[in-house]
């Protein structure tokens, strides 16, 4: 019995492994007969016919599942955007435009413009004298000379390019003197003068001006060898009107230096008679209204040289 099965159990596995057998070699010669039927002309065909029926075929998979499923994502999507959208305008148009502008349409800014109206002060150094006396060498005397010294406010105005109307409101003080006989004669005079400047400016900061005055008698004293003149009684011109020329530079856009020349054209004691003709008219010495004096003063007319600088405020 044993026998009989092993002998079963041979004949079963030799008839497997020949079975086997023949399957391998039934695959193997069908590979090369299935490749050499394949004509390159005819995948080539095939495909051209296939390739655009695939678009057509994923955009209708595309399309029917963005009908069911993406459609309603691009609309909550387009709605959030429309939102943001209109969120961002409404920030862009409660602020200003920032975006650079082509160079054509960007606006033009311009430098601060000078104003055209300024306030400063003025201080100068005066060197003058009276001049035009009629017959002060025959009392044997020289017109008297002096110094002093202005200083005020200034103001400037401007009225085309380079010209300016510049008025001036100063107080000026003025001493003079002269000797007779080695005893000195004394003239203190105090101004209030009001000037109207016209001036020219060039290139470089330099400036030529013009003005016409017009000065106030503030006070007036007369000293003889520095004592107060009291057996004359002298009395000088209540105003006077006269004319100044003068150059100057710019040192700066507000500090300037110039040089003025004043000639007045008022004489300075026009009521005051000289001691020959008190001698005529006795009687108008004693009166209380007569202006007299032991020197003939007739004619005497100021002239000023005057060094200052001005400073400008504005």
């Amino acid at each position: 019995m044993k026998k009989f099965a092993a002998g079963l159990l041979t004949v079963l596995c030799a008839t497997a492994f020949s079975v086997a057998q023949q399957n391998e070699s039934n695959e193997w010669p069908q590979a090369p007969s299935y490749i050499d039927s394949i004509n390159p002309q005819n995948v080539r065909e095939v495909f051209q016919e296939a390739q655009p029926e695939a678009p057509n075929a994923v955009q209708s998979e595309v399309s029917n599942n963005a009908t069911t499923t993406i459609t309603p994502a691009n609309n909550a999507t387009n709605s959030s955007v429309t939102s943001n959208t209109s969120a961002i305008d409404s920030t862009n148009n409660s602020t200003n435009d920032n975006s650079a502008m082509p160079i054509d349409e960007q606006p033009v800014v311009l430098a601060p413009k000078k104003t055209s109206v300024g306030i400063g002060a003025r201080a100068a150094f005066i060197y003058g004298n009276f001049w035009g006396f009629k017959d002060l060498k025959s009392d044997g005397m020289e017109p008297p000379t002096g110094f002093g010294g202005e200083f005020g406010i200034a103001a400037r105005f401007g009225m085309v390019d380079g010209l300016q109307f510049s008025p001036e409101i100063l107080f000026r003080f003025f001493n003079l003197s002269h000797d007779e006989d080695e005893v000195e004669r004394g003239y203190d005079q105090y101004f209030l003068d009001f000037a109207f400047f016209i001036r020219g400016i060039f290139g470089g900061g330099f400036f030529l001006e013009v003005a016409p005055q017009i000065s106030i008698n503030l006070s007036s004293e007369y000293t003889f060898d520095g004592h107060k003149n009291t057996f004359e009684h002298i009395q000088q011109a209540a105003a006077e009107f006269g004319l100044n020329f003068g150059a100057g530079y710019y040192i700066l856009d507000n500090l300037s230096l110039n040089f003025r020349w004043y000639m007045g054209f008022t004489e300075v004691f026009p009521d005051v008679k000289d001691d020959d003709e008190i001698r005529n008219l006795k009687e108008e010495k004693n009166k209380s209204n007569s202006y007299w004096s032991t020197i003939n003063l007739k004619g005497a007319h100021t002239m000023m040289f005057k060094f200052g600088i001005n400073y400008w405020f504005i």
